[in-house]
């Protein structure tokens, strides 16, 4: 019998996880639930099954993502105590939601780890944490997780002590990325290229860096001085960025979101 996973809160973090598991793993099955029925239109239509509550979803799941709103994390987690057993794992990817937390939510029922994901697993090219400080979860669990969230992107494992970073980094770093996109799209519509033209070649200009940046050991910044000729109109934009600060501003909106996190840790 193929074991279940199921998803309590199928937002867009709990949504992107959902329908990205249900494209990557054949060999299990799915199901899920949200406070907007409306939203849960879409995983039916993909063949997961569609459960009218977060009860019903833990009832029939070996696997529980936990992927409601962080505040919403700690009373939801707390209606799942009558279908927790030893033999399920509860996961949850609640920022900020400790593993005593949610231990004590469960009434150490059942085994309990954290996840951060971030938007594109949605695309199988995600990066997620998981967490083991809760001895709870077995090596064969363990590794089970680590090969289902790794069937959507780099997986690895950290403590919950660097969980917070992880998110202000890479959990929310796809909205910094999104940001920088929209900014050479504007430009390029203002030097005369149509939205669609600027979108695509924008699309790609970060797609291809990327994969140089993936495939080579070396540094970035000598990636970038590599784009550079002496006297050329690329080190006379990346001179208006140095004296900008970018680098600055993006190390410093890293370290607010970090500090958020810090202020919503429980």
């Amino acid at each position: 019998m193929s074991r279940t996973i199921g998803c309590v809160g199928c937002g867009n973090m709990g949504g992107a996880i959902l329908a990205g598991l249900a494209d990557a793993l054949k060999t299990y099955a799915f199901c899920g639930c949200d406070s907007a029925p409306d939203r849960m239109r879409f995983f039916g239509e993909k063949g997961i099954a569609v459960l009218p509550d977060p009860l019903a979803v833990a009832r029939n799941s070996d696997v529980i993502l936990l992927a409601v709103k962080p505040y919403q994390a700690i009373a939801v987690a707390e209606t799942l105590r009558p279908a927790l057993t030893p033999e399920k794992t509860l996961v949850s990817v609640a920022a900020g939601i400790s593993l005593k937390s949610l231990r004590k939510a469960a009434g150490d029922a059942c085994p309990v780890a954290r996840c951060m994901p971030n938007t594109p697993a949605l695309m199988g090219a995600g990066v997620f944490a998981l967490c083991f400080d809760d001895a709870s979860p077995s090596l064969e669990s363990r590794a089970e997780l680590l090969a289902v969230f790794g069937a959507l992107g780099l997986c690895l494992t950290l403590p919950e002590a660097q969980f917070t970073a992880f998110s202000a980094l890479i959990g929310a770093g796809p909205a910094y990325v999104f940001q920088m996109m929209q900014g050479l799209v504007q430009a390029g519509v203002t030097l005369g290229f149509s939205h669609q033209q600027s979108r695509e070649t924008v699309v790609a200009l970060f797609a291809g860096s990327a994969r140089m940046a993936a495939q080579t050991a070396t540094p970035l910044m000598q990636l970038r001085d590599n784009v550079c000729s002496p006297g050329g109109l690329t080190i006379a934009g990346v001179n208006y960025l140095d004296r900008a600060g970018l680098i600055g501003i993006l190390v410093d909106s890293v370290l607010a979101a970090n500090a958020r996190g810090r202020a919503m840790e429980s």
